[in-house]
């Protein structure tokens, strides 16, 4: 399921440092498309056709449906985990390697399960899909339960990214002006890591700094575990994920571990000065914070603060 190769790009600065610190992880999850277009010849509307496009819902599926909300917590883990690079690779900082791998395996066994569920339901939904659809209804469009078993895949593998040397061989030109794109695109995902670190760190210390804020009428506002929890998490793992040697966010991880050592939910719940101590501390955090980011759209990943 898994396989690794080693990254074969030499190291000459701080940008393709990265290419030291992390590996690339390919991820592909695969499911049962449920949607077929559906002729216009088959609809009446008060429209020019051309200009109208309809599609069906094979099947009304509860299990399919958890399938798919899985596949996004799959991808929500990967982007808290790992690190941006490409759309559908990841950067895995080599300390979390085997926690990530672990994961994965966990995950994928999961999603067997409901995979499970959602094949010995399959006849079942066919048969309700012929009754709801009626006229649109298609046999065609529901193959044997062997080939929907294969439409199914999680599988994920270890990637270098670099120029082969073989390309040397052939053209020390091209394999140059290779080396100096793949030296570029290093350097660049350094620095948009760089940056989605601040952003997800702002983000969640802005969130507690508000959380712990005083309502309108003077009441402490509902906060909620995971509040700090997720912070927590962020500043357990920052220094794997630092693959960009942000020194300024370092110092700043710091001030808020000293700011929650020893403090509890309990605590910032119901207890005034330690509420306002770090109520306070987090807004100064978060205003440095906000003087480091560099507000550009597009970024390829978000941390949640619920």
């Amino acid at each position: 399921m898994a396989t690794m190769t080693i990254p074969e790009i030499e190291i000459h600065n701080a940008g393709l440092d990265l290419a030291q610190k992390t590996v690339c992880i390919k991820v592909r999850l695969q499911r049962l498309g449920n949607t077929r277009k559906v002729s216009t010849s088959q609809i009446e509307v008060d429209s020019d056709k051309a200009l109208i496009r309809v599609s069906k819902h094979l099947i009304d599926s509860g299990e399919l449906r958890q399938i798919t909300n899985f596949d996004s917590e799959v991808r929500r883990y990967l982007y808290n985990a790992c690190l941006p690079f490409e759309v559908g690779i990841h950067l895995c900082p080599f300390p979390l390697l085997e926690q990530v791998e672990g994961r994965l395996r966990k995950l994928a066994e999961d999603r067997q399960s409901l995979v499970a569920a959602f094949l010995a339901a399959y006849p079942a939904l066919c048969h309700e899909a012929a009754t709801r659809l009626r006229t649109l209804y298609n046999p065609q469009d529901y193959p044997p339960i062997e080939y929907v078993r294969e439409q199914f895949g999680f599988t994920w593998q270890y990637v270098s990214f670099g120029v082969p040397e073989q390309l040397r061989e052939i053209s020390t030109r091209i394999w140059e002006g290779e080396r100096e794109k793949a030296a570029q695109v290093m350097a660049d995902a350094a620095e948009e890591i760089q940056q989605v670190l601040r952003v997800a760190m702002g983000e969640l210390v802005a969130h507690m700094r508000d959380r712990l804020k005083d309502g309108p009428e003077g009441k402490p506002l509902k906060f909620k575990e995971s509040t700090v929890a997720k912070l927590v998490e962020f500043l357990g793992t920052f220094e794997f994920r630092n693959v960009a040697d942000d020194g300024e966010l370092q110092g700043l991880v710091a001030k808020a571990r000293t700011l929650l050592a020893g403090v509890t939910t309990d605590e910032l719940r119901t207890t005034a000065d330690v509420r306002a101590r770090v109520q306070q501390g987090m807004a100064e955090i978060a205003t440095e914070l906000d003087t480091m980011i560099v507000k550009k759209p597009g970024r390829k990943f978000r941390f949640e603060a619920e």
